[in-house]
């Protein structure tokens, strides 16, 4: 099985993301003998930070979708902080904005398996054209991408969506 190339900007999210897990598990050890709650929010988010660097570096489907969620997360705590005037925290807006937009980008989310890749997307089939008369019931070929069974005559691949 040949593996996915992984986009250079998916290893440096990875690498942010270790760096801020470091940053929370030091602060998180730093602040026990203070705050036993501010502690414990750090560290579980170091953890959770070291979790998705794998997550990333693997090119896990799961990463992606955390790291969609929490950067909307990001966002809405962040102006929360700001209208509570808690905090002007508009580069962590940015950042989020910038993942999220990265992380919405097609070979991203086909590095993640979260969408097809460029090329394969299927085209309009016409009427009639996926089953050939008197062998509907019978699968006549396989995916070329995916090695489904496809109906004979069949354009694209209903599973992968990769054109025949």
């Amino acid at each position: 099985m040949q593996l996915k190339p992984r986009p250079t900007g998916v290893t440096v999210l990875a690498v942010l993301a270790i760096l801020a897990g470091i940053f929370s598990l030091v602060f998180g050890v730093l602040v026990l003998a203070t705050s036993l709650l501010a502690s414990a929010l750090l560290l579980a988010n170091g953890i959770f930070d070291f979790v998705l660097a794998i997550g990333y570096l693997g090119g896990n489907g799961w990463a992606w979708i955390l790291g969609m969620v929490f950067g909307v997360i990001n966002i809405v705590g962040s102006f929360i902080e700001i209208a509570l005037r808690v905090s002007n925290n508009f580069i962590g807006i940015i950042f989020s904005i910038i993942t999220i937009y990265y992380l919405s980008r097609v070979h991203v989310k086909v590095f993640f398996g979260k969408g097809l890749s460029p090329g394969s997307v299927p085209l309009p089939t016409p009427v009639g054209s996926l089953m050939s008369t008197g062998s509907n019931s019978k699968l006549g070929i396989k995916c070329r991408n995916c090695g489904a069974g496809l109906p004979t005559g069949a354009t694209f691949c209903r599973d992968c969506g990769t054109i025949q």
